[in-house]
């Protein structure tokens, strides 16, 4: 019986596994663990979207320092 092969992904759900992958890996290098993160198949908006989900405060705390160093570090190269 022949090998089965999955049918090949839509560009834009490849798009958004690949985005929620790179995020998750830029998110664990940074130590911080996002549960929820994934990708929501197109329903209402008929986009794949890649969801972020619901974190505890302290896991939104970490998040919003690591985006306010990454912003204060592209300011510093931009000068």
């Amino acid at each position: 019986m022949p090998a089965h092969s999955p049918a090949p992904l839509d560009p834009s759900e490849q798009r958004a596994l690949t985005s929620a992958a790179a995020l998750t890996a830029v998110l664990s290098d940074a130590a911080i663990t996002i549960p929820s993160l994934g990708v929501d198949w197109p329903t209402i908006t008929g986009h794949y979207l890649v969801t972020l989900g619901r974190v505890r405060s302290d896991v939104a705390d970490e998040l919003t320092a690591l985006l306010r160093d990454g912003l204060n570090a592209r300011a510093q190269q931009q000068r």
